[in-house]
């Protein structure tokens, strides 16, 4: 399952804590907003009901939709006899983002916990590169950030875990969590 699915993951709160890195306007971010809370309480969306809320009308709602579609945050289909709005790009490009194996895995450290790394954490991640997968340390990293425990320690535990159930970069990318 992906991350941004989970239950206990508040997918308004991470949209809001990530504004600064999503490309949208004040009023695309409102409008993925109100889909996302009629999607989580399974409320019809049609473009009349974000046009009321919005207090828009149909057109503005029409071309702010075509902006998020453009951008990947929206996807628009028909399921069953039903219109369905999915905003799973806004997570998608954010995770695509988040992880970037052609960053040296220092740099990127660095960046995700915001300051320079100390030299006891450089001796660690170097130590981890001789045991694991730059990927998997890179997918550990992801984990520790989408449950707000960035710490060395607890990066290593899952670590840990995956090498003890044989997980591999494969079967991590393919959702064998």
């Amino acid at each position: 399952m992906d991350w941004w699915k989970e239950k206990f993951i508040n997918r308004r709160d991470y949209m809001l804590d990530h504004l600064d890195d999503l490309t949208m306007t004040s009023e695309e971010t409102l409008l993925v907003m109100l889909i996302d809370f009629f999607n989580q309480y399974q409320i019809p969306v049609t473009h009349s009901l974000l046009a009321s809320k919005m207090k828009k009308n149909n057109e503005e709602i029409d071309e702010l939709l075509s902006n998020l579609s453009a951008k990947g945050y929206v996807e628009i289909t028909f399921h069953d006899g039903k219109i369905i709005f999915e905003i799973d790009g806004v997570f998608k490009g954010e995770k695509d983002k988040a992880i970037s194996f052609n960053d040296s895995l220092f740099d990127l450290f660095e960046s995700e916990f915001g300051r320079p790394l100390s030299q006891m954490e450089f001796q660690r991640l170097a130590e981890w590169l001789n045991i694991y997968d730059q990927k998997m340390i890179g997918y550990a990293l992801r984990e520790a950030l989408t449950y707000e425990h960035l710490s060395f320690d607890y990066i290593e535990r899952i670590l840990i875990e995956w090498k003890k159930r044989g997980l591999t970069s494969d079967e991590y990318e393919e959702g064998k969590r």
